[in-house]
Parts: structure tokens; sequence; C-alpha cells
């Protein structure tokens, strides 16, 4: 019997003792013959042995999840660091919590794909063994200076707590300058990325249009002086250069507001560039920054500097571009001004001198054209009005009696809807608007008394009179142009008919515009008066507005009692 028994055990291929309980327990079942009490003993047995077995398999599992839980938790963290480079062909070098490291690559990671900057995943041992791309926050600073290709200095603009770090391999390529913003590693080693400015420079972008000399009316003696100024240097270098003759770097447009102060700027810009375009042949276009001063104007110490030195380097930025940059920097004496001339004078006693060093570092015509404007340039710094900085000082008059003729047709076009007996008047439309102009600007600079507008008092005790006319300017004439037009929109409106505009909608828009004192201070303060008159400050003691009398009133007030 037992020899029949280890024949049934050795026909088995896999020797018992590799196999599991349960199995050797059904192979010791097998070999036992149907009747044996054994065999029924062990299939009793049976059920109790597959429990077992089924629970220390569970247990088993359960042990392993344990034994792998606490490899993590009780395992060292991995560093994460930012890769500076490749140390060689097997090494890189590495900064980890400010400390610089040589270390080994796991041979998984291909050290030729990682980028400057990037950051990496690092052991125990200090090897690489992952890549983690770039940061996506991280700190964010101004750049000061470019140093080189490779390196930046950021920081303080005035040197303390400053900085020198590495352009990063998305930033290799970029174009950067003083004052744009960058985001840094965490361990202040790497510029990673170029940040678009809160305030973007093309804030002060402004667009010229076509606008040649003769679109420019009123102002014959300020665009000649401009003209001798600009042209003559362009168009005679052999002649400058044999005289030893400087070309100016900037230019002050003082004068009342609403004359034509920007306009001359924007057709400066415009012919400038026509004239470099046609002496060079080549491909140029004009930058126009249009600067007002109360914009850079900053309560934080510094910012207010690091403004213009941002405005400077912009032009001399688009300079090297192809562009010609203008300068136009509007209401100059609220940021140019003198100690007296602002409460700002904090900030002005470091703007100004800052404003000196970065027009000292400009070549007249060939690098960046200033132009500053001005209602009061009495106010503006001495220091930035000497020759060798604003060499040109352009007075802007208001327009007078030829002057408004030449506004009011640039304006009043022919293409516009007249009435149709004016129409009549003259075969051609382009005599009866000139007709039209001459009477009107005729009423308009007559001397009565319905045209007084402001009494002035001198130190010397005598008054003037100023009447509407001696206060016109280009910005009143196109506004009075427009409430002309709006009154004949509105009679077309009401009649259902064609309508064109009337003498009589330009009598009624003059008065208009002065009546409802849209331009002009509400107010009888002197020092916002002195901005719109052309009188010396110094002696004016008052300045009275002159109410007109009604017709009705003043008929009314001639009666017999």
């Amino acid at each position: 019997m037992s020899e029949e028994r280890s024949k049934d055990f050795e026909s088995f291929d896999e020797p018992a003792s590799n196999l599991p309980l349960l199995d050797k327990l059904d192979r010791v079942i097998a070999s036992l013959p149907p009747g044996d009490p054994l065999r029924r003993d062990l299939l009793e047995l049976r059920p109790q042995v597959f429990d077992q077995s089924q629970m220390i398999g569970e247990a088993r599992q359960m042990i392993e999840k344990l034994e792998e839980v606490i490899k993590k938790v009780t395992s060292p963290a991995n560093r994460i660091g930012t890769f500076l480079g490749a140390s060689s062909k097997d090494s890189a070098h590495i900064v980890v919590g400010g400390a610089d490291y040589y270390c080994n690559v796991d041979p998984r990671i291909p050290l030729a794909k990682l980028k400057k900057g990037t950051r990496v995943l690092v052991n125990e041992a200090f090897v690489i063994v992952g890549d983690l791309g770039f940061e996506a926050a991280g700190p964010v600073t101004k750049v000061t200076e470019v140093i080189g290709k490779d390196r930046l200095r950021v920081g303080s603009e005035h040197g303390t707590q400053s900085m020198v770090l590495q352009r990063s391999a998305d930033l290799a390529g970029s174009t950067l300058k003083s004052g744009d913003e960058v985001r840094v590693d965490s361990n202040y080693r790497m510029a990673l990325e170029l940040l678009s400015s809160t305030k973007s420079q093309e804030h002060y972008l402004d667009e010229v249009p076509e606008l040649p000399w003769e679109k420019v009316g009123g102002q014959e003696e300020a665009l000649q002086a401009i003209k001798d100024a600009i042209e003559l240097p362009l168009l005679h270098v052999e002649l400058f250069k044999k005289f030893q003759h400087a070309t100016p770097k900037g230019f002050l447009l003082y004068g009342p507001p609403g004359c034509g102060k920007t306009l001359i700027g924007k057709a400066t810009a415009y012919n400038l560039t026509q004239q470099l375009r046609e002496k060079t042949g080549a491909e140029m276009k004009e930058y126009f920054m249009h600067v007002k001063g109360p914009e850079i104007l900053n309560m934080w110490v510094g910012e207010s500097e690091r403004m213009v030195r941002e405005i400077f380097a912009t032009a001399r930025e688009k300079r090297r571009e192809g562009y010609m940059p203008f300068l136009f920097i509007d209401e100059a004496e609220s940021i140019l001004g003198t100690r007296r001339a602002s409460r700002y004078s904090n900030i002005l006693s470091t703007l100004v001198p800052m404003f000196c060093s970065e027009m000292d570092g400009i070549d007249s015509l060939n690098d960046v054209v200033i132009i500053l404007a001005s209602n009061r340039a009495d106010l503006i710094d001495p220091a930035i009005l000497r020759p060798g900085r604003i060499d040109r000082k352009i007075k802007v008059n208001r327009p007078n009696k030829d002057g408004a003729r030449d506004i009011y047709r640039i304006y009043l076009t022919p293409d516009l809807p007249y009435d149709g007996v004016l129409a009549k008047e003259s075969a051609h439309i382009g005599e009866a608007i000139d007709k039209l102009i001459e009477r009107f600007v005729d009423w308009q600079f007559a001397r009565r008394d319905q045209n007084k507008f402001l009494e002035v008092t001198l130190r010397s005790g005598r008054k003037e009179i100023l009447y509407r006319s001696d206060l016109i300017s280009g910005a009143i004439i196109a506004s009075i142009v427009e409430r002309a037009k709006a009154m004949a929109i509105k009679r077309a409106i009401a009649t259902n008919q064609e309508e064109g505009i009337r003498e009589m909608d330009l009598q009624l828009a003059f008065d208009a515009e002065y009546e409802e004192n849209d331009i002009f201070p509400t107010t009888d303060i002197t020092e916002d008066w002195l901005k719109l008159i052309d009188y010396d400050p110094e002696n004016v003691v008052k300045i009275s507005p002159v109410r007109p009398i009604r017709e009705s009133a003043a008929q009314a007030s001639s009666g017999i009692i």
C-alpha cells in the first residue's frame, strides 16, 4: 500500500515541498483509497486549512502594505534645487537652499535636456533624480542694469541691497532693459520670466496723423522758428559742420492753453521724420511719446525718477529699432518747476537733476527730440532751460485776426453742408466760405461792449480791458465750429429738410462758448487767470471777469422815470 502511495506522489511533476499547504493536503487525500478512515478525517480538516490559508494570505498582504507605508514615512525627503548649468559631461552645478553643489545626475535623466533655471529633484546623496521644469511662482524684482548678454543687476536702483542674476534659458534671447520686471527663482540666482509691466511702456505712445505745416494755422512765427531749428541742420549738414554749429537738443513751446502747442509738437514729429526719410532714403517712422507732467509724480521715494529713466530708455531703444522718437512733455512746469512752483518740492529736488542728467546724454536731434510745453514757462527750473538742454524757447501766441481766418479755413471745409443762400453768393463754394469767414471774424474781433471779457488791474494802477478775441485760441475756434455744426444738425432734424451751416450759427456758437465758460476759470483767482493771459505775473494785481450786460436789462435801465 505504501509503495502505491509513493508512486502516486512521484507521478506529480512538482516536488511536494514546493506546493502550498492546501495543495499538499489535496495530494494526500487523493492518494488515499475511498474507504480509508484517514481520508474521511482529512476531508473534514480541509475547510479549516483553507480558511487559515486565506487568513494568512490576507495578513501577508496587509503586512506588506504596512511595510511599504513605513518605508515611505521613514525615508528622507528629496530636495528641490535650481539647475545652474552642466559642469562636465556627467555632473551638474546646482543650488539648494542657497548652497552650491556639483553633483551627479541619474543616467535616466538626460543632462543635455536640462535647461538653466529649471527645478531639479535631488535625493539624499545629492544626485539629480528628476526634472521638475520651471518654477511657476516666485518673487518679482526690477532690472536696474543689463550686464552683458547673460547677467542682470536687480534690486534697489541706488545700489543698496541689489544683486546680480543669471538669465534662464527662456530669457537668453529676450531683450531686457532697465525698469523691466522679472520673476526670480526662490534661490535668487536666476531670472526666469519677463513680466509685462503693470503700466505699459506704450502708455505714452500717441498717434501722429498726417500733419504737414500747412495744417497748423495761425502760428507762422512759431512754425518758422521750429523749421529753422530742425530742417536747416538736416538739409545743410556740411554747412553746419563747417561753422561747427551745434544742433539743438530740445525745444520749449510756451503760451496759453489751446493755442496748438501739442499740435505743433506732432507737426514737428511728422515733418522732421519726413525730412529724414527723404534725406536718408531709409524707411523711418516717428515715435511720439506724449507725457503729461502730473503722470510722472509719485508719492513713493524714487518712483518718479525711475519713470523718467524708463521714458528716456524707451526713447533710446526705439531709436535703435529705427524709429525717430519724440519726447513731448506737457505741463512741464508740474515736474520741472522750481521749488516755488509746486508743493512737491521734495520730489522736484531730485526729479529735476535726474531729468538734467538724462538730457545731457542725448546727442541732439540724432538721438531723441525733446519738446516741452508749458502755460507758465516762468515756473520751470532754469537748469532745464539753459543752453545745451533746451536750446530754443518758442512763444506760441494766441492767433490774431489773420491767424483766426486761417484756422477757420482749416475747420470750415468745402465738403461741409452750408446754407443755401450762402452757397448762391458765389459760383465757387470756396469763395463763399471765405466771405463767410471774413464777415464772421470781423464780427468776432469787434471791440464792442458785448465782447468785453476781463478787467486787468496792473501794479501801476492802470486798468486794461481784454475782449473775447484777446483770449481766442485754436481750441476755442474748433469748439465754435462744432457747436455750429450741432445747431445745423438739430435744425435739419426739426425741419426734416436739408439744412447747412449759417453765419448765425457761428455767432450763436461764439456767444455760447464764452457764456458757458467751460474753458475759463469760474472764479476771479489771479493765479488761475495768469495761465491764460499774456501778462507778466509780477505786474498783475487783480483780474476780474466782466459780466456782460444783457440787452433787455440795458433797455429797461435806460427808461425815463
